[in-house]
């Protein structure tokens, strides 16, 4: 599976299992380090992408 992360924007290349369990674990980690009761997540795809892309 490869994925991309340009200008902001996430492109998941591979298998429909494979895009879905990546989804799951970018979520999973996004819930993490979000402050909301419950761990969800304060964070925006936009946001995560920026502090991850470098």
């Amino acid at each position: 599976m490869k994925q991309y992360a340009v200008n902001g924007k996430l492109t998941l290349v591979g298998k429909a299992w494979e895009i879905r369990h990546q989804l799951k674990l970018l979520a999973k980690s996004s819930a993490k380090t979000g402050n909301l009761p419950g761990g969800k997540s304060t964070r925006t795809l936009g946001e995560y992408l920026r502090t991850t892309a470098n």
